[in-house]
Parts: C-alpha cells; structure tokens; sequence
C-alpha cells in the first residue's frame, strides 16, 4: 500500500499524461454530450492541480479534509453523475497510464487510487445539502470490498471472498465461473452447493450474451438464454453477470442473485458491481501465496493464524467459525500448512511448527 506522500507525488510527476488520458476517455466516450464532455474535462483538471498543490498533506485525515475543503469549492456545478463519471474516468486514466509505464507497483497504486475514489464519493453524498442523506449502500459496500482486497493474501482467498461480495452487496447467490481461454469454455468453480456448481460446463457461445459483454447484464427473466433445469434445480429468476476482467485479461464471471426470488436493479448499482469485478480481477492477476519465492518456506499471516487455532485443537468447522471463512478454505489452508511444513497430520504439523519456531 503506497502512502499519502506517494500518492501526491505520482499525480505531481504524471499530472500531463494522467489529464491526456481522461481527455482521450471522455473524448472518445459518445454517451456524453459536449457539455458533459466540457465539464468533466475541467473538473480533472481542477481535482489534479488540487492534488498537486498539497505540499503539507502527509496523512490520511489531513488528505480527507482538503478534499472536504474541495468539495465545499465545486458543490453548486456537482451532481451525482458527474462524480460518477469522474470516479470511472479517472481510475481508467491511471491504470491506462500504469500499464503503459509498466509501473512495478501498478496494483499498490490503483487500488490506492479505487479506495481514495469511494471515500471521495462517500465525502460527496455526506456533504449533500439533505444532511440526513447517507451515501447509497452500494457505493459504502464497495469500499468495504476495497479494504477486503487490499488485505487479501492473494487467489489463494477467492472463496471467502466471493462469500464477502455476497454479504456485502445483500444477495443470496454469488457463484464464479472460471474462463478457460485455450478452449473457449467456461465451468463453475465456487459457489454455495459446490458439487452442483462444479459440475456445470459449457463453450462460450455468441448466443449467451452475458459471456461476451464486457459489462455487467442483469436478466430479468433469464429463461431465454439459460436451461429450463438449470433454472429449476437452481430456483433462478432475476440474476446479474459481472465479468472478472483485467486490462485484456479475462478470468470469468460472477453471477447474483436472490434463488428464486425476482428483483430490480439500476444502471448506476450495475456500475459499481462492474468495479468490483475490475478489482476482483485485479487480485486474481497477482502470483497466489503459495507460488511466491520470498514465502517458499514461511507462511503468510493467515496461515500463521490458522496455525495458532490448530495448535488449541480446534477442528476445521470451529476454526472456520472463529475467522468467518468457509471450511472449504481453511481446508486449503491447513492442507498448505501440511505441505509447507512437510507434516503427515495435524498432530505432526504442531509439532513440526514448533520445531521451526513458528509456534512458541
């Protein structure tokens, strides 16, 4: 996680390609009039140059009330699309800039840039001249997601949180299907009822729109694109796709929904779910946990815990109780435990774990 410094300092040194890059998205983009296409292009400017120009800003709360200074500056020309616009425009100007520099910390920084986005936002709706108006739900859900990734471990932590995105945005289904590129196929991977899930395959088809659009499609009635047993066993009604997509890479999709139970949902939810699938898919490009050389022979902060928990005699349901993951990913955990420390059974690996000082 880069620092407030850091971040002041990267729009200070790229402030021309980063207003380059938002002028090219808004130019481009023929769903805004010339009007919109004007005020957002100043709007950029002016939230850059404000940036730039904070010399004496070092920490989070310091930064939070400049933007709350900002804000009060530029309410009376604001609305609620316009900042919607904005957030949108301005992280694709920076990860179009990060990626043309190949910055070694592309994800540190963009993720910055996603988080400091929402708490703008947030800063925004509370600011509203209606005081008792809180930001919309999705947008604080959003920023919980945020902080749920700037902690993850990495891949190895994607059950637990498509189990988050499910909690956080208030459905009762979020299963992910995985994009196989070499053979143009899709399968269920995880999900509630995984056995099921798991079993379901198929080709990508120009036929399923939702798995060749490169935005979220919520499908009122889905019985036109989805098999009639499909949607008897799993009692489908209304459901959202979200592609898990990164720059041109595509890992698959989520798909939400309520089991059984039809619901309504807007263009602007629709935007922040499409979010959460850009940064899911951001997290899923990073090397697993369990794959990088500087964590070969140790055990990342999860494991650590999963170890301490293990060596009180709790069994995988209790430990998953006390973290709030699933017991299908403490068993990953603990199986990881057993290989990295080269145990034959949980008795051995406390054993193992004190022997090599990681329990004491």
């Amino acid at each position: 996680m880069i620092s407030i410094i850091q971040f002041i300092l990267f729009c200070r040194i790229n402030y021309a390609p980063l207003v380059q890059n938002a002028n090219s998205y808004i130019q481009l983009n023929n769903d805004f009039s010339t009007e919109q296409k004007l005020t957002l292009t100043q709007f950029v400017d002016e939230f850059l140059l404000f940036i730039i120009k904070q010399h004496d800003v070092q920490s989070d709360e310091a930064l939070q009330v400049q933007m709350d200074l900002f804000l009060q500056m530029q309410f009376h020309d604001l609305s609620d699309e316009l900042m919607n616009d904005f957030r949108m425009i301005f992280e694709q100007a920076t990860i179009r800039l990060l990626f043309h520099q190949k910055h070694p910390k592309t994800e540190q920084i963009f993720l910055f840039v996603s988080n400091r986005m929402h708490l703008f936002l947030s800063q925004y709706y509370c600011n509203r001249k209606k005081p008792s108006e809180e930001p919309p739900q999705d947008v604080q859900a959003l920023q919980s997601f945020s902080e749920l990734l700037i902690h993850s471990s990495g891949p190895d932590e994607l059950p637990w949180l498509i189990e988050q995105i499910k909690n956080l945005f208030h459905f009762k289904r979020c299963v992910f299907y995985e994009y196989i590129p070499w053979s143009n196929e899709f399968r269920g991977l995880f999900g509630e009822n995984l056995k099921t899930v798991q079993s379901i395959k198929g080709r990508r088809s120009s036929t399923l729109p939702f798995f060749n659009s490169s935005n979220p499609i919520y499908l009122k009635h889905p019985q036109k694109y989805i098999d009639e047993w499909m949607i008897q066993d799993f009692k489908l009604s209304s459901m959202i796709f979200i592609p898990v997509r990164h720059s041109d890479q595509l890992f698959g999709w989520l798909e939400l929904d309520q089991i059984g139970i039809e619901f309504p949902y807007n263009k602007q939810q629709l935007d922040t779910l499409r979010v959460v699938g850009e940064r899911l898919a951001l997290m899923l490009n990073r090397k697993p946990a369990s794959q990088q050389s500087n964590q070969d022979k140790g055990l990342n902060d999860k494991e650590q815990t999963i170890l301490y928990i293990i060596s009180d005699g709790k069994s995988n349901k209790e430990i998953a109780e006390i973290l709030f993951l699933s017991e299908f990913t403490v068993r990953d955990y603990v199986q990881k435990l057993l290989a990295k420390l080269d145990a034959t059974n949980r008795t051995h690996l406390v054993k193992m774990a004190y022997q090599k000082g990681y329990l004491s």
